[in-house]
């Protein structure tokens, strides 16, 4: 059973001004973006080996009301891997449809850092 980096998630305070930083200063190529200002922008940003996603806080997610998992993992099936995770309150949600359409898991590390195991969809169908 292998867990591979997948993306880490970055909602910053002032999306523009990341998304430059990314961008320009370490220039990292976009990959692609979502949104518009009004409803909560997000860009996929690559650095070669490594994806970061920004997404602009909005509603919920703004307050702190619905935590995002901001380590994701990429693994080759979900059920088997949840199956060896031991019960506990560390599982924040079972497995099931991820906002991407990804099948995945969330877990909670000691620290409150939520941790997505996610099984990507160019794998599936």
């Amino acid at each position: 059973m292998i867990d591979r980096f997948d993306h880490l998630l970055i909602q910053p305070a002032d999306f523009e001004r990341s998304l430059a930083f990314y961008r320009d200063t370490l220039g990292w190529a976009v990959v692609t973006t979502w949104g518009e200002k009004v409803s909560g922008r997000g860009a996929v940003l690559s650095g070669g080996a490594i994806k970061v996603i920004l997404a602009e806080r909005s509603g919920a997610s703004a307050a702190g009301a619905s935590p995002c998992p901001v380590v994701h993992l990429d693994i080759h099936d979900v059920d088997k891997r949840f199956a060896a995770i031991p019960p506990g309150d560390h599982v924040v949600a079972a497995p099931g449809a991820g906002e991407r359409g990804n099948r995945r898991f969330v877990v909670r590390d000691p620290d409150g850092n939520l941790v997505a195991f996610e099984e990507v969809n160019r794998r599936r169908g």
